[in-house]
Protein backbone atom coordinates (compact mmCIF):
# COMPACT_ATOMS: atom_id res chain seq x y z
CA UNK A 1 0.00 0.00 0.00
CA UNK A 2 2.77 2.46 0.87
CA UNK A 3 4.23 1.46 -2.80
CA UNK A 4 1.03 2.33 -4.14
CA UNK A 5 0.85 5.50 -2.56
CA UNK A 6 3.80 6.46 -3.67
CA UNK A 7 3.57 5.84 -6.96
CA UNK A 8 0.10 7.72 -6.93
CA UNK A 9 1.93 10.94 -5.68
CA UNK A 10 4.61 10.36 -8.09
CA UNK A 11 1.94 10.97 -11.15
CA UNK A 12 0.30 13.64 -9.03
CA UNK A 13 3.49 15.36 -8.88
CA UNK A 14 4.20 14.80 -12.06
CA UNK A 15 0.71 15.73 -13.41
CA UNK A 16 1.03 19.04 -11.61
CA UNK A 17 4.34 19.65 -13.77
CA UNK A 18 2.73 19.00 -16.55
CA UNK A 19 0.20 21.28 -15.82
CA UNK A 20 2.50 24.42 -14.29
CA UNK A 21 4.77 24.23 -17.08
CA UNK A 22 5.14 27.79 -19.01
CA UNK A 23 4.90 28.43 -23.15
CA UNK A 24 2.55 28.93 -25.74
CA UNK A 25 0.04 26.67 -27.44
CA UNK A 26 -0.30 25.41 -30.78
CA UNK A 27 -3.17 28.19 -31.20
CA UNK A 28 -1.66 31.20 -29.62
CA UNK A 29 1.12 30.43 -31.55
CA UNK A 30 -1.19 30.44 -35.67
CA UNK A 31 -2.75 33.18 -34.01
CA UNK A 32 0.75 35.24 -33.71
CA UNK A 33 1.22 33.95 -37.08
CA UNK A 34 -1.59 34.49 -39.07
CA UNK A 35 -1.25 38.50 -37.49
CA UNK A 36 2.39 39.29 -38.02
CA UNK A 37 0.95 37.74 -41.76
CA UNK A 38 -1.48 40.29 -41.91
CA UNK A 39 0.49 43.23 -40.62
CA UNK A 40 3.43 42.38 -42.94
CA UNK A 41 1.15 42.23 -45.99
CA UNK A 42 -0.52 45.89 -45.01
CA UNK A 43 2.97 47.14 -44.89
CA UNK A 44 4.26 45.88 -47.86
CA UNK A 45 0.99 47.12 -49.66
CA UNK A 46 2.21 50.75 -48.23
CA UNK A 47 5.75 50.07 -49.28
CA UNK A 48 4.72 49.34 -53.03
CA UNK A 49 2.47 52.20 -53.32
CA UNK A 50 5.58 54.30 -52.13
CA UNK A 51 8.09 52.93 -54.46
CA UNK A 52 5.37 53.42 -57.71
CA UNK A 53 4.83 57.11 -56.52
CA UNK A 54 8.71 57.31 -56.52
CA UNK A 55 9.24 55.75 -60.34
CA UNK A 56 6.29 57.74 -61.51
CA UNK A 57 7.46 60.88 -60.22
CA UNK A 58 10.85 60.13 -61.60
CA UNK A 59 9.56 59.77 -65.15
CA UNK A 60 7.22 62.82 -65.04
CA UNK A 61 10.68 64.84 -63.96
CA UNK A 62 12.02 63.48 -66.86
CA UNK A 63 10.04 64.01 -69.60
CA UNK A 64 9.15 67.44 -68.03
CA UNK A 65 13.14 68.53 -68.16
CA UNK A 66 13.65 66.85 -71.74
CA UNK A 67 10.96 68.83 -72.60
CA UNK A 68 11.30 72.08 -71.54
CA UNK A 69 15.26 72.09 -72.87
CA UNK A 70 13.96 71.29 -76.16
CA UNK A 71 11.12 73.79 -76.29
CA UNK A 72 13.46 76.78 -74.31
CA UNK A 73 16.28 75.86 -77.02
CA UNK A 74 13.86 75.84 -79.79
CA UNK A 75 12.13 79.53 -78.62
CA UNK A 76 15.52 80.96 -77.88
CA UNK A 77 16.83 80.42 -81.63
CA UNK A 78 13.40 81.35 -83.79
CA UNK A 79 13.33 84.57 -81.82
CA UNK A 80 16.86 85.12 -83.67
CA UNK A 81 15.29 84.33 -86.84
CA UNK A 82 17.08 87.29 -89.28
CA UNK A 83 13.65 88.27 -91.02
CA UNK A 84 10.21 87.29 -91.97
CA UNK A 85 11.12 86.39 -95.59
CA UNK A 86 10.92 83.57 -97.96
CA UNK A 87 15.00 83.88 -97.96
CA UNK A 88 15.09 83.19 -94.41
CA UNK A 89 12.36 81.31 -93.60
CA UNK A 90 12.64 78.62 -96.11
CA UNK A 91 10.01 76.04 -94.77
CA UNK A 92 7.87 76.54 -92.53
CA UNK A 93 5.45 72.99 -92.30
CA UNK A 94 3.73 71.50 -88.94
CA UNK A 95 6.94 69.36 -88.57
CA UNK A 96 9.45 71.28 -89.24
CA UNK A 97 11.10 74.37 -89.79
CA UNK A 98 14.13 75.64 -91.66
CA UNK A 99 14.94 79.48 -91.34
CA UNK A 100 18.27 81.54 -91.47
CA UNK A 101 19.50 83.67 -87.58
CA UNK A 102 21.09 87.15 -87.68
CA UNK A 103 24.49 85.16 -88.02
CA UNK A 104 22.91 83.58 -91.12
CA UNK A 105 23.36 79.62 -89.71
CA UNK A 106 20.91 78.11 -91.19
CA UNK A 107 18.82 75.89 -88.61
CA UNK A 108 16.60 73.66 -89.17
CA UNK A 109 13.90 71.82 -86.08
CA UNK A 110 12.32 68.55 -87.26
CA UNK A 111 10.01 66.11 -86.06
CA UNK A 112 10.11 62.73 -86.74
CA UNK A 113 9.38 59.59 -85.28
CA UNK A 114 9.91 60.21 -81.35
CA UNK A 115 12.32 62.35 -82.01
CA UNK A 116 12.65 66.69 -82.50
CA UNK A 117 16.16 67.12 -84.31
CA UNK A 118 17.91 70.75 -84.61
CA UNK A 119 20.27 70.64 -87.62
CA UNK A 120 20.24 66.79 -88.03
CA UNK A 121 21.36 66.65 -84.07
CA UNK A 122 19.07 64.60 -81.86
CA UNK A 123 17.13 67.69 -79.26
CA UNK A 124 14.80 65.38 -77.18
CA UNK A 125 13.61 62.19 -77.44
CA UNK A 126 10.16 60.79 -75.81
CA UNK A 127 8.19 63.12 -78.18
CA UNK A 128 4.65 61.85 -79.26
CA UNK A 129 4.09 64.77 -81.28
CA UNK A 130 5.11 68.16 -81.90
CA UNK A 131 4.01 70.73 -84.49
CA UNK A 132 4.99 74.25 -85.25
CA UNK A 133 2.14 77.26 -85.39
CA UNK A 134 2.18 80.22 -87.54
CA UNK A 135 0.15 83.17 -86.95
CA UNK A 136 0.12 86.93 -88.25
CA UNK A 137 0.20 90.06 -85.83
CA UNK A 138 -3.05 89.40 -84.39
CA UNK A 139 -2.02 85.91 -82.93
CA UNK A 140 -5.12 84.31 -84.43
CA UNK A 141 -5.14 84.67 -88.02
CA UNK A 142 -2.97 81.43 -89.34
CA UNK A 143 -0.11 83.06 -91.98
CA UNK A 144 0.21 81.57 -95.03
CA UNK A 145 3.61 83.10 -95.84
CA UNK A 146 6.74 83.96 -94.36
CA UNK A 147 6.12 87.48 -94.61
CA UNK A 148 3.12 87.25 -92.66
CA UNK A 149 4.53 85.14 -89.51
CA UNK A 150 4.69 86.79 -86.50
CA UNK A 151 4.56 84.69 -83.93
CA UNK A 152 5.13 80.83 -84.00
CA UNK A 153 3.72 78.39 -81.31
CA UNK A 154 5.24 75.58 -80.92
CA UNK A 155 3.60 72.64 -79.17
CA UNK A 156 4.17 69.38 -78.17
CA UNK A 157 4.06 66.41 -76.35
CA UNK A 158 5.96 64.73 -74.43
CA UNK A 159 5.95 60.79 -73.12
CA UNK A 160 7.93 58.17 -70.82
CA UNK A 161 6.12 55.07 -68.93
CA UNK A 162 2.57 55.57 -69.29
CA UNK A 163 3.12 59.51 -68.27
CA UNK A 164 2.36 62.36 -70.60
CA UNK A 165 3.13 66.29 -70.64
CA UNK A 166 1.91 68.39 -73.24
CA UNK A 167 4.08 71.88 -73.79
CA UNK A 168 3.29 74.64 -75.74
CA UNK A 169 4.82 78.17 -75.84
CA UNK A 170 4.16 80.91 -78.56
CA UNK A 171 7.34 82.62 -80.05
CA UNK A 172 7.76 86.10 -81.40
CA UNK A 173 11.08 86.89 -83.46
CA UNK A 174 12.33 89.99 -82.29
CA UNK A 175 13.77 91.37 -85.53
CA UNK A 176 10.22 91.13 -86.73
Amino acid sequence: MRLKAKVMMLKKNESMKLNNQKGFTLIEMVIVIVLISIIAGVAAMIILEGAKSYQKEVSYSDIHNQGRLAIERMAREIRMIRSATAADISTMTASNIVFNDVNGTNIQFSFAGNTISRSGNTLANNVQSMAFSYYQQDGTTVAGSAAEVWYVQISLTMVNAGETLPLRLRVHPRNF
